[in-house]
């Protein structure tokens, strides 16, 4: 399910941090047609069943089989998605603070300037609904904007139910110790009380039936989470019990499955609620292995769609951090490469690469590309050339991607600070092309310095700015 030698998923981490801070922990909702295409901030269903995700600087689209694709690209920072029943996509653009309108081809045009919200629906007109600070306003099709309603605490998350019903999550900041509520408007505009005594809702999504969902942290430290499911006379159940800190997105398809978009897979929950992989950048190509994190903090390899251990990692690197370590997958799944940052000094950043490959069914340690006791740079040992050789406080390197089964792409970055008089930094960054044999021995076969322009780019890409 992801694109050759590529990660599945791009969460938007930055994206979900800056919503965290200010208090946005939603997303989008549509109707769409004569069904209910519910979704929520990254994620979306077109009425064809397809899943549509915020990916990055792009949205990529997902069929009903999981095959992933490329809908749309050249986008900032999308924070929202929502379709109208005429199939156009459109999608909320924190980078540029604007909303764009995508036709069915993919056509892109700017169809509101000056806001952006995770908070969008479409109703069964054709009018888009966005919140924004207190307020939720109403675009026509045409683009004409006016206030739907103002005077709110922190409209957030908005959902349309069948009948027509706007649903919305509101996590007023002054009212978090008594609980926060989901308000409902009918199709007239009357606002009355649909759940109360929530303590931080977040994303919603409404299925066919008019059974409201709402993801609902559970844990002091947000990383535990539920899926509250409320029907239409608002009893409340839990729906399922999530071990992880929802990211980016909740959705329902038209066979009422639910899908929960988290820092690098999509889930979905049948109607019981038992929960299977949809996407993941966490198991292989071939769907045999997967990545998994124990605790968060453990992190091996097991079987896929299984608790069995083929590999510890943990035996051969320290990680403290093993959420957010990144497995990337050679495309034939005999290979993967492991970016990881062990433990180093306080106010600097080291990020570093181990290799693995696939012998007998048994996965193996391959040799690094860098001496980890050497006093240099990564980089510098890689680029074989004389550069700063004072203390870097960032001393990067990672796989990329792959572009074959035996070729990876390494991006190594460093910088340096020089103290005292005359003080001034400077850095470099290269990218490296690796190539292994049949034995998983590697060399370096090309060497590309980037220009600022080129680092400043791949750095926002890899940090999610």
């Amino acid at each position: 399910m992801s694109e050759q030698g590529g990660a599945a998923l791009n969460p938007m981490n930055l994206k979900y941090r800056l919503v965290r801070a200010i208090g946005l922990f939603s997303a989008a909702f549509v109707f769409a047609a004569d069904l209910i295409s519910a979704h929520a901030d990254g994620l979306t269903f077109d009425a064809a069943g397809s899943l549509f995700v915020a990916d990055g600087h792009s949205v990529s689209k997902f069929t009903v089989d999981g095959t992933k694709s490329t809908f749309a690209t050249g986008l900032k920072e999308p924070i929202g998605l929502s379709f109208d029943s005429k199939g156009n996509l459109f999608v909320s653009d924190l980078g540029s603070n604007s909303i764009y309108k995508l036709t069915p081809e993919g056509k892109k045009s700017r169809f509101a300037s000056g806001i952006s919200s995770v908070g969008m629906a479409v109703d069964r007109s054709g009018n888009l609904f966005v919140s924004h600070d207190d307020s939720i306003f109403k675009f026509t099709p045409e683009g004409v904007k006016s206030t739907f309603v103002s005077g709110l605490g922190n409209p957030i998350d908005l959902a349309f139910d069948g009948a027509g019903n706007l649903f919305v999550v509101d996590c007023a900041v002054r009212d978090a110790g008594i609980g926060r509520w989901i308000l409902r408007f009918s199709p007239d505009g009357t606002k009355s009380g649909f759940a109360s005594g929530l303590k931080d809702p977040r994303e919603l999504a409404v299925d066919g039936a008019g059974n409201l969902f709402i993801t609902e942290v559970t844990a002091a430290d947000a990383g535990s989470n539920a899926i509250l499911e409320f029907s239409t006379d608002g009893t409340k159940k839990i729906f399922a019990t999530l071990g992880f800190d929802v990211s980016s997105g909740l959705a329902c398809d038209r066979s009422g499955n639910v899908f929960v978009l988290n820092e690098h897979s999509i889930l979905k929950f049948d109607s019981s609620g038992t929960p299977s992989t949809f996407a993941s950048d966490w198991v292989s190509p071939d769907k045999q292995w997967e990545y998994r994190c124990v605790d968060g903090h453990w992190p091996e390899i097991v079987k896929a769609g299984t608790t069995q251990v083929v590999l510890d990692l943990s035996k051969d690197q320290s990680v403290p951090h093993a959420t957010e370590a990144e497995v990337v997958w050679a495309p034939d799944s005999k290979r993967f490469a492991f970016n990881y940052s062990p433990p180093h000094a306080p106010h600097t950043s080291y990020e570093t690469i181990a290799f693995y490959q696939l012998r007998d069914d048994k996965w193996v340690a391959l040799g690094s590309p860098v001496d980890e006791t050497s006093e240099r740079t990564q980089l510098a040992q890689l680029a074989k050339e004389r550069l700063p050789k004072n203390d870097p406080s960032r001393d990067i390197l990672r796989v990329r991607n792959w572009t074959s089964a035996n070729t990876a792409i390494l991006y190594a970055y460093s910088d340096s600070v020089r103290v005292g008089s005359g003080s001034r930094s400077s850095e470099a960054s290269f990218l490296f092309t690796l190539k292994f044999d049949a034995e998983g021995n590697s060399k370096i076969v090309k060497t590309q310095q980037m220009s600022g322009k080129e680092v400043k780019s791949l750095t926002n890409k890899f940090e999610g700015v």
